[in-house]
Formats: structure tokens, C-alpha cells, sequence
């Protein structure tokens, strides 16, 4: 009865065409944030015949995207929120092109660097931008079951933008990944001129404690940012890995969509689990949740075959969108409505800045330790987190 109760609200969103029209620009939004990464090593290696510049690279852009976003979602907050989630979808494409172009000539690593940290600013807030406006578009009695579907969609587009990456950079050159990547930035600003526009009231009050003070708010953003740490050494390291093993640096997009593959049955799973009744429960799963993400990747730290490798990614993508879906919506209940776009670039700056850490972590250590205790760390560090003193007060339901 408890599934029954929680499917019919999914059900009922796919009637919607507004929240049909969002999922299709949110798709072709946040696509090129699920190649980022790999493009910006396989430039790095492009570059300089290293993935070393490549993970600089990827930790610069997310320090970009991280350091920005809470002040972009606080414009988003008070401007309209449409206008500014096409704003900065034509500076990414225009930011894309710019690093194509430097691709092409082999620019020197500083110019590199520059245009990566610049990716991570101008687009920066797309992510918490468009779950804000998922808030706008998703009634009230459906809210749940939208950022539950949220959480599969968005692990349906890492299935696609790895994949894509692996295919289309199979001759080594990231050129016309970067060409998708530019294309889907300015096809999701065409499609966000039909979604519905989110003014700030008339006479709102800015509040004076910071949303990532608020009630719930700091437990969530530090899973989000260990999450980020795992994630971005994990994808950091295993090209490096997998060349290591006598494999190629483009079967990380296969391997990448099928821990996506993993994500999306795990989040279906848990779209039919009974609803979490208070805050503190929901917390609680969370946590659950993320250390069983950390015990799934900790053999990848000894895993010396890709067939190992990926089965283990394989057991770690079921936990990974029913613990981002959980996290989002335990945000979404924290945070006052007229500052979703705040809180969930919140959410992107830990996020961001969680991967920046991971990235930098293999930056130092592949040249001289190589790929394997990179990934050992991708493991250990949730795991630390969650093995942490959780406190004696009391959590706020």
C-alpha cells in the first residue's frame, strides 16, 4: 500500500506538461556538467600527455563553480530565475567554445587552467537553479515524488554524458565532445523560454541567518561535500587506472554509465520505500546510505582487472541516487521556499568543492603513487565521515 501511495504521485507528474518540458531542459542543462570532468582530463592529457593538467584541470573548475554559486543563487533568488538559468547557459556554450578552441592549438597549460576555472564560474547555479525551479513547477502534494524522480534523471544523464565522452574520444582528441557539450548548453536555453517564470515577492525580507545555518541545512551540505570528495577522486583516477591495467582512458564513459545504470534501478528501488516520517529518519538513511557507498568502493583500491573493477562500481551506483535523491529533499524541507535557489547552490558549492578536493587529491598523488591510492581514498573518505561522532543533540524534526 505504502509503494502504491508513493507511485501514484509519479505517475501523475508525467500528465503535467510543464514538468515534462522540465525534465527535457534540466536534461540537455545538466548533460554537459556529467562530461566535465572527463573532457577537462582528456584535454589535460591532450595537452601535455598527462592526465596530471587534466586533474588540475577538473579540481579548478569546480573551485570556479563552488566559490560562485552561493552568490549566484542568491541573484536567482531575487531576479527571475528563468532568465537567469539561460543567462548562464549561453555563457557555458560561449566558455565550451573558447576551450575547444584552445584545444586545438595545444594552448599552454596556464590558458588551460584559466578557461577550466572560468567554466566553473559562468554557468555556475544551473544545478541549484533548476531544482528551485522544480520546486515552482512540481505541486506541493507531488513534491517528493519529483525530487525522487529528479534523482533518476539525473543519474539517467550520467549514464549519457560519460558514455558519450568514451565514444566520441576514442581517437584521443576531446573536440567534439566539447562540441556536444556547447550544443546542449544553448538547446537547454531554447527550451527554458517555455517554462514558467519564478519572481521574488514584491516586499521580501532578506534574512539574516545564512541559509547554510539554517535548521538541517549543515548535515546535509557536509554529506554532500563528502559525497563530492569520493566522487571526484573516484572520477579523477580511474582513467589513470585503467591504463595502468593495460585498458584505454575512454572506457571509463562505459564504466561511468554503468555505475549510472546501477544508480538509476537503486533510486526506482527507493522511490517505492516507504516515505521517511521526520527529518531525523530521513538523516538517519542518509547516512545509511553513504557508508554503504564508501564499503562498495573500498576493493576498488586493490582491484588489478577492469572486470572487478566495474562490478564494484556496479554494487556502489545502487546507493548513489537514493542518497542523492534523499539529501536534495531533506534541503528542499530545511530550507524556506523563496530560497530554494540559494540552498541548492549551496548544495553545488559542496558538491563542487568536494570534487575539487578529490581532483587535487589525484593530482598529487597520481604522478608519484599512481591511480590506486586514489581510489582507496575515494572509499575511505565517506566512510571516515559517516564512522564520525554524529553529536549528542538532539535533531530537529
Amino acid at each position: 500500500m505504502a509503494a502504491t501511495m508513493r507511485l501514484a504521485p509519479a505517475r501523475d507528474l508525467w500528465r503535467d506538461q510543464a514538468w515534462r518540458r522540465w525534465v527535457l531542459a534540466a536534461f540537455f542543462a545538466r548533460l554537459p556538467g556529467t562530461m566535465t570532468a572527463f573532457v577537462l582530463l582528456l584535454t589535460g592529457r591532450w595537452a601535455s600527455e598527462s592526465f596530471t593538467l587534466g586533474a588540475w584541470m577538473a579540481s579548478a573548475q569546480a573551485v570556479g563553480a563552488a566559490v560562485v554559486a552561493p552568490w549566484r543563487g542568491r541573484r536567482l533568488d531575487r531576479t527571475g530565475l528563468n532568465a537567469g538559468l539561460r543567462y548562464a547557459l549561453l555563457w557555458q556554450a560561449v566558455i565550451v567554445l573558447g576551450l575547444a578552441l584552445a584545444a586545438l592549438v595545444r594552448a599552454p597549460s596556464a590558458v588551460l587552467l584559466v578557461l577550466a576555472l572560468l567554466l566553473g564560474v559562468m554557468p555556475s547555479g544551473l544545478q541549484g537553479g533548476f531544482r528551485a525551479l522544480l520546486s515552482s513547477v512540481a505541486p506541493a502534494g507531488r513534491r517528493e515524488a519529483a525530487f525522487a524522480l529528479d534523482a533518476v534523471l539525473v543519474e539517467l544523464q550520467w549514464v549519457v554524458g560519460p558514455l558519450l565522452v568514451g565514444v566520441t574520444s576514442i581517437s584521443g582528441s576531446p573536440l567534439p565532445a566539447l562540441g556536444l557539450m556547447g550544443v546542449s548548453a544553448l538547446g537547454a536555453s531554447v527550451l527554458c523560454l517555455g517554462l514558467p517564470e519564478r519572481f521574488p515577492a514584491p516586499a521580501i525580507v532578506l534574512p539574516t541567518v545564512p541559509v547554510w545555518r539554517t535548521p538541517g541545512a549543515p548535515r546535509v551540505l557536509g554529506m554532500v561535500a563528502v559525497l563530492g570528495l569520493s566522487w571526484g577522486a573516484m572520477e579523477a583516477g580511474f582513467p589513470s587506472r585503467l591504463e595502468e591495467l593495460g585498458s584505454s582512458a575512454s572506457v571509463w564513459g562505459a564504466l561511468a554509465a554503468l555505475l549510472s545504470a546501477a544508480s538509476v534501478a537503486g533510486g526506482l528501488a527507493h522511490a517505492v520505500l516507504p516515505v521517511a516520517p521526520g527529518r531525523a529518519d530521513g538523516t538517519w538513511r542518509a547516512r545509511g546510505l553513504l557508508l554503504a557507498w564508501g564499503l562498495a568502493l573500498l576493493p576498488l583500491g586493490w582491484m588489478a582487472s577492469v572486470q572487478g573493477l566495474a562490478v564494484w562500481l556496479l554494487a556502489a551506483g545502487l546507493f548513489l541516487a537514493p542518497l542523492t535523491g534523499t539529501l536534495t529533499f531533506l534541503l528542499q524541507q530545511a530550507v524556506p521556499p523563496m530560497r530554494h535557489a540559494e540552498g541548492f547552490s549551496f548544495y553545488s558549492a559542496c558538491w563542487s568543492l568536494g570534487v575539487a578536493g578529490g581532483s587535487a587529491l589525484a593530482g598529487g598523488l597520481l604522478g608519484s603513487w599512481g591511480a590506486a591510492p586514489v581510489l582507496a581514498g575515494a572509499a575511505l573518505l565517506p566512510l571516515g565521515f559517516v564512522l564520525l561522532p554524529v553529536g549528542t543533540g538532539s535533531p530537529r524534526t
